[in-house]
């Protein structure tokens, strides 16, 4: 997240559909997601990091998909994780 914003601003901007939190930019150009994160910033393009995948699991709990460590990640709790 761009570290130029106070909290007030980013709630702010993020009332554009079109403002990226990553790039700190209104992205007419490329569809940016409900988590205000544009197409091309989780690619991982421009020197980003890419953004890891997610998936729910039928218990409901949504998990990070981390090929490094080779685990699921709960996404609001990483302790919580399930090895492959």
């Amino acid at each position: 997240m761009c570290l130029y914003f106070n909290p007030e601003k980013v709630k702010e901007r993020c009332k554009d559909p079109t403002f990226c939190i990553v790039c700190c930019r209104n992205r007419d150009d490329y569809k940016v997601d409900k988590h205000h994160v544009c197409e091309e910033c989780k690619k991982g393009t421009d020197g980003m990091p890419r953004r890891l995948p997610a998936i729910t699991l039928e218990n409901g709990k949504t998990y990070f998909i981390d090929e490094r460590l080779k685990q699921l990640r709960n996404i609001k709790n990483p302790a919580d994780f399930i090895d492959f």
